[in-house]
């Protein structure tokens, strides 16, 4: 019977009345060693008439601890105001791939740090700019771990430009 309830609940969502979009934006990001870097394009939405932000992106870096690069696709759930310098907190989550300069012999092979996942907490301050255009800079500390602690957990700091649609 419970499930019936959760059935019923998630088809009477519709992001139309309950999701404010945040925009898109673009985002450049450094570890505070240096031996990851990148960037890459993010979108958020916010749940109508409360500080809950969620974040959907996909990212290309450089990781210098496995000698490859690798793409990430990942979310983050923050908790931010709706005030022109905008705080917020988040925790989220990614999936990440080798996509070059280590070739696998094998390519069906798991070569170890080839694919994994990773975690990261972040915090950081949003500023919008303009209250017609609605341009957006952002800057943020995020701290990455991954699923068994390999050694290369790592932090790093980002900036973001974007603008809401």
């Amino acid at each position: 019977m419970i499930w019936l309830a959760a059935v019923l609940a998630v088809q009477a969502y519709d992001p139309l009345e309950r999701e404010e979009s945040t925009g898109l934006s673009l985002a450049g990001f450094r570890s505070t060693d240096g031996k990851v870097y990148g960037g890459g394009f993010e979108s958020g939405v916010w749940i109508i008439g409360t500080p809950i932000f969620g974040e959907i992106y996909g990212h290309r870096l450089k990781n210098d601890y496995q000698g490859a690069s690798y793409y990430s696709v990942g979310s983050t759930v923050r908790l931010m105001t709706r005030t022109v310098a905008a705080p917020f907190v988040g925790l989220g989550g990614s999936y990440n791939t080798i996509t070059s300069e280590r070739i696998l012999a094998d390519p069906f092979a798991r070569e170890p740090d080839s694919r994994y996942w990773k975690g990261h907490a972040e915090a950081g301050l949003r500023w919008w700019l303009g209250a017609r255009a609605e341009f957006f800079l952002e800057g943020s500390y995020r701290h990455h771990w991954t699923e068994t602690g390999r050694p290369f957990n790592y932090g790093w700091f980002a900036l973001e430009w974007g603008q809401r649609f």
